[in-house]
């Protein structure tokens, strides 16, 4: 409302003469009064038409994001990006309490703390990782203590009978130096099994031996399994017999060209692969 009081309406006084000039003070003074009064008018109708935006009225457009009692409707700030879908990410300083409070659930902060969305998928694959999920120890045993490790990185070198190999994305692979094939246990002066002296085990459980490996001795003579080579007897060395061996090393077992006696020594050695 304008100051009005800057406008006072003179009142007739005893000694103004009686004047059409004096007459007409009063109805000047409500003129100026009245121009005042309208432009103070046309001024808040401007500002009051320009707050109406776009909804017609200035009640319209505070209905749209305020209720009756002047609390914030939940819908107008969703549309205003407060949905956490429609936030970004971004960053603020945190009060003492607030940093405590963090501390407490097992993350020590500081300022200014950084935040980020969550995808629904984020969460429920961060909820598939059970408690104390990286608490992963690694113990290797050596010949002369077990060492523990704790934390990495931990790295894999290569040895004169090892080399690494990584496959993508995630496969490690171990490389032995020299053939698989050549991969193998030796027995040697082993006692065959047998019932008749000709046909022979060379375990009791027929163990499968390498192709070629097998060696047959008898009284210290070793025979051959091409030729047949003489052969002393245990108990003198005038009676000498020929012999010689016919291999299976698949089933593991071999037979002799001649029978020998229980009085003869025999002792073979054959080599097991170990793949």
């Amino acid at each position: 409302m304008p100051e009005l009081d800057l406008h006072p309406v003179p009142l007739y006084d005893p000694l103004h003469p009686y004047h059409w000039e004096y007459d007409n003070l009063p109805l000047q003074v409500l003129k100026r009064r009245d121009e005042v009064i309208n432009g103070s008018v046309d001024n808040h109708g401007k500002i009051l038409r320009e707050a109406n935006g776009t909804q017609g009225t200035l009640s319209n457009r505070l209905n749209q994001s305020i209720n009756a009692d002047g609390s914030l409707k939940a819908s107008a700030i969703d549309e205003a990006l407060h949905n956490v879908a429609e936030h970004a990410d971004g960053s603020r300083d945190l009060s003492a309490t607030e940093l405590d409070d963090f501390e407490a659930i097992g993350y020590l902060l500081t300022n200014p703390v950084n935040f980020v969305r969550m995808l629904q998928a984020e969460r429920d694959k961060l909820a598939l990782v059970a408690d104390e999920a990286t608490n992963m120890t690694i113990q290797v045993e050596t010949p002369s203590n077990v060492v523990l490790f704790e934390q990495g990185p931990i790295s894999l070198v290569p040895s004169s009978g090892i080399t690494w190999q990584v496959d993508a994305p995630n496969k490690i692979k171990a490389n032995l130096g020299f053939p698989v094939e050549s991969a193998h246990r030796h027995y040697y002066d082993l006692e065959p099994i047998t019932t008749d002296y000709i046909n022979y085990k060379v375990t009791s459980t027929n163990t499968p031996y390498i192709e070629g490996s097998l060696r047959v001795y008898i009284n210290g003579m070793r025979i051959n399994q091409d030729y047949e080579i003489y052969v002393p007897g245990n108990l003198t060395t005038d009676n000498w017999t020929l012999n010689k061996f016919t291999a299976d090393h698949v089933g593991g077992t071999f037979t002799l060209s001649n029978a020998i006696t229980s009085d003869d020594i025999i002792r073979i050695d054959f080599d097991v692969a170990l793949t």
